[in-house]
């Protein structure tokens, strides 16, 4: 059922990152659905998105995570007068077996971004897109506007990509030989790791 693939998701989500928040967990099935839409043209989770005052929201996963169910616990704490803070606990395991790999892979690139970003930045990102400008507060967002432009898309692999650009990036133990003719010089590749880790 499409359903439990959709749940099965965002199990798949709150297992690789247990301390995901909700509006974390909204904007894992938003940006995977955003990035699918453009590359292969249809959505992979299948949601609709509602426009609120933080970003686009998926209404089906909005809905299924406000309290307890069949897939996970939920504890919510009070953080402030306008902020909940949710925790969730996996009541099994997710079931994976409805994506392809490459599906996985992406999940995976979507929750390493997340877990690197603070919520205010990844909000921050949905709002430069025209999908959540053009249309007011509660109203849907119709599937064709998730299609960006070369801009948009430009900002949303950026985003998506960067964290594990900076992992990769600090895994070059080794410089190249500098007595090789392709190589590039020492203080060439340390600006470029210190640009991409933030460190200039």
């Amino acid at each position: 059922m499409k359903t439990d693939k959709q749940l099965n998701a965002l199990l798949y989500a709150i297992e690789k990152y247990p301390k995901i928040g909700r509006t974390k967990l909204m904007k894992f099935v938003f940006l995977v659905d955003l990035f699918m839409y453009n590359n292969r043209g249809e959505t992979l989770l299948e949601d609709r998105y509602k426009r609120l005052q933080n970003g686009p929201v998926p209404s089906f996963a909005f809905a299924n995570t406000d309290s307890s169910n069949d897939f996970f616990h939920i504890v919510k704490e009070p953080c402030d007068p306008e902020r909940i803070i949710y925790q969730f606990s996996p009541t099994r395991r997710a079931d994976i077996s409805d994506f392809t790999q490459k599906e996985i892979q992406l999940f995976d690139t979507v929750i390493r971004s997340l877990s690197s970003h603070k919520t205010e930045e990844i909000s921050e990102l949905t709002h430069h897109f025209n999908l959540w400008k053009k249309v007011s507060n509660n109203e849907m967002i119709p599937l064709e506007d998730l299609k960006l432009d070369d801009y948009e898309y430009d900002d949303l692999e950026s985003f998506v990509y960067f964290t594990d650009a900076v992992a990769e990036a600090k895994q070059l133990k080794n410089y190249p030989n500098e007595d090789s003719e392709d190589s590039v010089p020492r203080d060439i590749i340390d600006l470029q790791l210190h640009t991409l880790c933030g460190e200039h």
